[in-house]
């Protein structure tokens, strides 16, 4: 089975030429990786993103297990072939919205599936669609005891999830990411321009710009406990995620009151 942070090759990769459906609210499906198993209850799919027809670069989906229902974190459209490897496993029952800049796949889930979808206060990202239950509202969801911690006073709201399971998985979207190398699903500009980040990268530094979260609410992160961080972008930190924080934390300089 492929690790979710090993460099898939050509054979790997699932491609469509699917452009978009009939019904225009539903994004293409565009290349992404097989469905990997990081833990019983975790799974993971390394998806690609385009923006501006200039950058391309990745974006991964977590799926959780929780008996036969699926939860998505960060939702990816996948091929049919993608799509059939994830229904082996369950049924699609929840979205966790955790990030307003996430939102390009959810309408596809939401008409094919009719998951119920979890959002944050003022997340204005998604027009036909309404949250089922609010995130803010729930400390601990009722599913895999997940915690939510909201970062309350961001300019664009975002949470992170941690999952007690497997010594404590956080989950992230653009707040926390992974950018320690080379993105082998980005093309040459994403990659010329990753090289000029510190390494490791572990505040999202497009998002922190944009959304200016306080440092309480960023280090208040710490008061968890996690073993593992699986973001939206980069690989997963096995083992010692909270020590890298902890780390990253105490000497990142571009705090915000």
């Amino acid at each position: 089975m492929l690790s979710p942070y090993e460099a898939p090759n050509s054979t790997d990769f699932v491609t469509s030429h699917q452009e978009m459906t009939k019904n225009a609210k539903h994004f293409r499906t565009l290349h992404h990786g097989k469905l990997v198993t990081i833990f019983p209850d975790v799974l993971l799919v390394k998806g690609t993103m385009r923006l501006f027809g200039v950058f391309r670069y990745s974006r991964n989906m977590t799926v959780l297990k929780s008996g036969n229902s699926l939860i998505l974190v960060n939702p990816v459209r996948l091929s049919s072939e993608g799509e059939e490897a994830l229904l082996a496993h369950g049924s699609i029952d929840h979205i966790l919205k955790i990030g307003s800049l996430h939102s390009v796949d959810i309408p596809y889930y939401m008409d094919t599936f009719s998951p119920k979808l979890w959002m944050l206060n003022d997340d204005k990202s998604l027009d036909d669609y309404k949250a089922d239950d609010v995130l803010n509202d729930h400390p601990t969801l009722p599913f895999l005891d997940l915690k939510v911690h909201v970062f309350e006073g961001s300019k664009i709201p975002e949470a992170v999830l941690v999952m007690p399971s497997n010594g404590g998985v956080l989950l992230s979207c653009d707040s926390l990411v992974n950018m320690t190398a080379d993105d082998e699903h980005a093309n040459g500009l994403v990659r010329t321009l990753s090289r000029l980040l510190p390494k490791p990268t572990y505040i999202g530094p497009n998002w922190v710009k944009i959304a200016k979260p306080s440092k309480k609410s960023l280090t208040d992160i710490l008061d968890f406990e996690f073993k593992h961080l699986v973001p939206a972008h980069g690989d997963p930190v096995l083992e010692n995620a909270k020590e890298e924080l902890e780390g990253y934390f105490s000497t990142y300089k571009k705090w915000h009151s």
